[in-house]
């Protein structure tokens, strides 16, 4: 399946399923199909807004959430490039990957983001909390 059909079938299902329940964070709160559109809108509009362009970098290193989802999608389906790095990796791995693919926004869990050392990092624009 290519990326684009792959853009389909979620814009698809959240036109089919716009009031039904798509996923449920760890901690309990539920994001209906709308909830999770609605989201990703406001993620374009601040890549727009940040000057992210089609095939920039956009890290993620976090626990599996919605917040993870929501951003990684967001991602996809604005044209930018998602990085995923593990969330177990040590800071040194962290730090190196998003350096060298160079990340413009960079989605962490805050436990990932307060043990980098964020001088390392200095194309990193704009920083998001996943918690």
């Amino acid at each position: 399946m290519n990326q684009n059909s792959f853009l389909n079938l979620i814009d698809q299902s959240i036109r089919t399923h716009w009031e039904l329940p798509a996923m449920t964070d760890f901690q309990g709160k539920t994001y209906k199909y709308k909830d999770f559109a609605r989201e990703i809108d406001r993620l374009h509009d601040f890549f727009k807004e940040a000057g992210v362009e089609r095939g920039d970098k956009i890290s993620l290193c976090g626990k599996n959430s919605a917040n993870w989802a929501i951003a990684f999608f967001a991602t996809l389906s604005y044209g930018a490039v998602a990085v995923s790095i593990l969330h177990e990796f040590d800071k040194d791995s962290v730090q190196f990957i998003v350096d060298h693919s160079d990340s413009k926004i960079f989605f962490s869990d805050e436990s990932i983001w307060k043990e980098l050392e964020h001088k390392k990092l200095p194309k990193v624009e704009t920083v998001f909390s996943l918690d």
